[in-house]
């Protein structure tokens, strides 16, 4: 064995191919791996892209929907289905006179009309009044079925009815009954919902 270490023939070739597995070492370590790990950096980089490019495909794919949407929104503002006013007071005022006139269309009669604070619901704010009515039951009838049936779409959300003359036993006279009912309909302010 010693003959093997001693002589210098082997020695020298020992060091040489010591050498050069250091120098291939180092070549790897210095060259190969950082190129691995650039390529496997960009494979990674290339798959998030992909998720990324995948969602955003997905969301230019709803374009037509969204489009429909804003149609369908446009069209409802410019449809009538909400009251509409440059300001809560001519919203208001607009709503005493819309209620109003159909009562009266109705058959039945005013005595009062008045403003009640605007509520807001899921960020749209609703104008209401409380209107005072009188007439005979159907006519009654007929007047809620015309506000609840109405555009811009109408709301009674509160009702108080009471006879004003009693029925007379055997007597054919049709009570006259007094509502009071709490209506409230979406507005929409200088082109807001």
């Amino acid at each position: 064995m010693r003959k093997i270490i001693s002589d210098p023939l082997l020695r020298r070739r020992g060091l040489f191919v010591a050498a050069n597995l250091a120098a291939c070492a180092l070549l790897v370590y210095v060259f190969v791996l950082p190129i691995i790990d650039m390529f496997a950096d960009r494979d990674s980089r290339i798959e998030e892209q992909g998720r990324v490019l995948a969602r955003l495909t997905a969301i230019a794919a709803q374009a037509g929907n969204v489009q429909s949407n804003v149609s369908d929104t446009r069209t409802q503002l410019q449809g009538g289905e909400f009251l509409a006013g440059p300001n809560e007071n001519v919203v208001s005022a607009d709503l005493q006179t819309k209620l109003k006139t159909m009562t009266e269309g109705a058959g039945a009669r005013s005595r009062a009309v008045q403003t009640l604070p605007v509520k807001a619901v899921d960020q749209i704010r609703y104008a209401g009044s409380r209107i005072e009515i009188y007439g005979s039951l159907q006519s009654i009838l007929r007047a809620v079925h015309a506000i609840e049936s109405a555009k811009p779409y109408l709301f009674i959300t509160g009702a108080n009815l009471k006879t004003l003359t009693p029925v007379r036993q055997g007597g054919s006279e049709e009570p006259v009954v007094q509502a009071q009912l709490d209506v409230f309909g979406a507005m929409q302010i200088g082109g807001q919902p």
